[in-house]
């Protein structure tokens, strides 16, 4: 049976500082360092991209939904059919529904 190989991130570092003199030390060290900080500032800028992407598609939704329901209530006042009234009102029932999935949606923080 063959041991499988484990290769860890720190081990490999390791002998890289280990091969290395004093400069090149403190020099990888830092790049190092500087790499793992812009990766977390991608990360963070991100995040907030999405939330801020997520805040305006709650708000056009909350915006939608007053429309919809000012169209919804003229549209029904301008027919007399009590038939195409119950179209009208099931349709808004699944629009609002819909919209209200969007506004639903948690808040992140």
């Amino acid at each position: 049976m063959i041991k499988p190989i484990r290769i860890r991130h720190s081990e490999i570092l390791a002998r890289a500082y280990a091969a290395l003199g004093a400069d090149q030390q403190a020099e990888l060290r830092k790049a190092h360092y500087a790499r793992v900080r812009q990766r977390a500032r991608e990360i963070i800028e991100r995040a907030e991209a999405q939330r801020r992407l997520a805040a305006q598609a709650r708000l056009a939704a909350h915006k939608a939904l007053l429309s919809v329901a000012d169209a919804f209530t003229k549209i029904c006042d301008s027919t007399t059919s009590t038939v195409d009234q119950e179209r009208w009102r099931e349709s808004r029932k699944l629009v609002e529904r819909e919209l209200q999935k969007i506004l639903g949606t948690r808040r992140r923080r």
